[in-house]
């Protein structure tokens, strides 16, 4: 949900009664990281933005696979819903489903908290082990013989936030204001480079200005069992110019299929509740659901079928005066590199939802944003060249972390040897 101009409201909050973590008007919240927490002072490189020949191939996606999913859920303890086998289960991991619904309709000022960054309020120490976890669980429902191979073919596993940052720094220079600051802790694990996100803060107070969620919440409707759902996140796998990508995004929508209506009618409160209902559910000659499992400090609930990549929808607000103004050179990118087919952008006066505008990736319009960015694409692409020479270059045990201030992309060193991820994750991604 892109409803405000400020980078860090581009977090979500999401389903049913967990869309938001509190509806108080405004939540104390632990004062911002420091931007060079952990880092030693001074930076090791400071990164030019590349420059890139005039014959230089476009940047181009090709090859497109979803390879997982899940839902974060309410439950105190760090606890995902994954989509499973079953594909008749009562509780899907899957995003809220769009209603269509005619406007013009009436929506609430956004009040309480939301997330940032889901991932790394949840599971701070490992913020990529989500990810891990939904890919290794789908392949296992699909019924491949053998684990997942992260050990081969991956050049870069990443959120799709930490590509926009790196868009932003090139798209940045010399600009006034520079981009905002940001930070993007690496780690070699085998021969893929891992891009951990960093945040100053992963949860923030809405400044009850801006409508967006609710314009969410209002034209959406959690997915049969994901009431209690608080983020649908989405993995894919793409070739871009070589590189083999491994990208998580966070998904607003999704436009439903002609089945039954989503709503479930009971209320899924617990990861006991979930049990109980997968227990008491009928499926015929269709095996049990596996009941939840803890690894790693990670609850995971199986369930649900994965929904199509065709179906994802990126929702958007903006006020009516500021329509004519949307940036496009900013937001393209994010449905770029998340090869997201639907962007809706709704447009009210003080929360009154008068018109929804949809527009899909491959339409003549959306293409020519792409061909006035494709300059900026191929600097982008050269630097994630530059990037992975540069860690590969350090090795098994170097613990690099990008740091733009200012404009500036420095590299720094990390003063702690931790793994991002569990010891026997990272020997996953080892030959």
């Amino acid at each position: 949900m892109s409803g405000s101009s400020s980078f860090r409201s581009r977090g979500r909050g999401r389903g049913g009664a967990g869309r938001f973590t509190n509806s108080a008007p405004s939540t104390p919240l632990p004062p911002d990281r420091d931007l060079m927490e952990g880092l030693r002072p001074s930076p090791i490189l400071t990164l030019q933005i590349p420059t890139t020949p005039s014959g230089a191939k476009d940047v181009v996606i090709s090859n497109l696979e979803s390879i997982g999913s899940y839902n974060w859920t309410t439950d105190t303890a760090p606890t995902i819903i994954v989509p499973g086998a079953l594909s008749h289960s009562p509780i899907a991991g899957s995003p809220p489903e769009w209603q269509n619904k005619a406007p013009p309709y009436q929506v609430p000022a956004d009040i309480g908290l939301f997330f940032v960054d889901q991932n790394g309020f949840r599971m701070p120490s490992a913020v990529l082990l989500p990810l891990i976890t939904a890919v290794d669980m789908v392949h296992e429902a699909r019924g491949s013989p053998a684990a997942f191979d992260w050990a081969t073919g991956f050049d870069f596993v990443t959120d799709r936030n930490g590509l926009r940052k790196l868009m932003r720094w090139i798209d940045g220079a010399g600009a006034d204001p520079p981009p905002r600051d940001f930070r993007i802790d690496m780690q070699l694990a085998g021969s893929t480079v891992l891009l951990n996100r960093w945040e100053r803060r992963t949860r923030e107070n809405f400044s009850g200005y801006s409508f967006g969620f609710n314009f969410e919440k209002a034209s959406t409707d959690p997915a049969l069992g994901c009431e209690q759902s608080t983020g649908h996140h989405r993995v894919i796998k793409y070739d871009m110019n070589g590189l083999k990508m491994v990208v998580r995004f966070e998904v607003d929508a999704c436009i439903p299929s002609a089945a039954p209506p989503s709503a479930a009618s009971k209320s899924v409160g617990s990861i006991d509740d979930l049990a109980d209902i997968f227990a008491s559910t009928k499926l015929g000659a269709r095996a049990a659901p596996a009941p939840p499992k803890t690894s790693h400090g990670l609850t995971v609930v199986q369930g649900g079928a994965a929904i199509p990549h065709a179906s994802v929808v990126e929702l958007t607000t903006r006020a009516e005066h500021r329509v004519a103004d949307f940036d496009w050179k900013d937001a393209y990118p994010q449905l770029f590199f998340s090869q997201t087919p639907h962007h809706f952008l709704a447009v009210h006066n003080r929360g009154r939802f008068s018109a929804v505008h949809k527009r899909k990736l491959g339409a003549s319009e959306l293409r020519a944003v792409e061909r006035t960015i494709q300059p900026s694409l191929k600097k982008f692409r050269a630097a994630l060249d530059v990037i992975k020479a540069l860690v590969v270059k350090h090795g098994q045990r170097g613990r690099l972390t990008l740091v733009c201030r200012d404009g500036k992309l420095a590299v720094f060193e990390r003063e702690s040897s931790a793994n991002c991820l569990p010891d026997e994750v990272i020997a996953r991604f080892e030959n």
